[in-house]
């Protein structure tokens, strides 16, 4: 089953800008988040995902969080091990929002990933051995150097829905 999410959706701007480059990607033949059929496809960071997340985590997170919120790129990492990875942009949260996060986090005993790792998903299952023309035709691409996030979310995986819970 998918976990549970909190999760910051970004501004029109924003939003655009990585869909660009998943566009790009996707024109060129190769992985691209643009491909994924979920009804939760769209460019966003996730604060928490847990396969158990109490409903009342919602409330808490919109009290916490303040936006809109600038994340700034830092840049590409690769999650995953073997023979496909996971690219995306690495983004370094204001210190009001980082704080914010660490806070809601704390707050959830069982998260996927205890340790909070702010980025963009562009591609994931890439081979190995097409990471070099991933990055090329990102390369060509118009990279954005922020993102505004403008909105928190909550997706519910067993009820299928997603829920705005505060906006800029």
């Amino acid at each position: 089953m998918p976990d549970f999410a909190l999760e910051l959706s970004l501004d029109p701007a924003s939003d655009a800008a990585v869909v660009a480059q998943w566009e790009a990607l996707r024109t060129a033949g190769l992985p691209s988040q643009a491909d994924h059929k979920s009804m939760t496809n769209a460019p966003h960071v996730t604060l928490v995902a847990a396969q158990d997340l109490d409903p009342e985590m919602a409330g808490v997170a919109s009290a916490a969080i303040s936006l809109p919120s600038t994340l700034v790129v830092r840049g590409m990492v690769l999650f995953g091990e073997g023979a496909r990875v996971t690219v995306a942009h690495l983004v370094e949260p204001d210190p009001v929002l980082a704080a914010a996060a660490a806070q809601v986090r704390a707050q959830v005993p069982e998260l996927r990933h205890p340790v909070w790792t702010p980025h963009v998903t562009l591609a994931r299952r890439v081979p190995r051995s097409r990471l070099a023309e991933v990055l090329a035709v990102l390369a060509d691409t118009d990279e954005p150097r922020t993102l505004v996030a403008d909105r928190l979310r909550w997706w519910d995986p067993v009820a299928g829905e997603i829920e705005d819970l505060a906006t800029a």
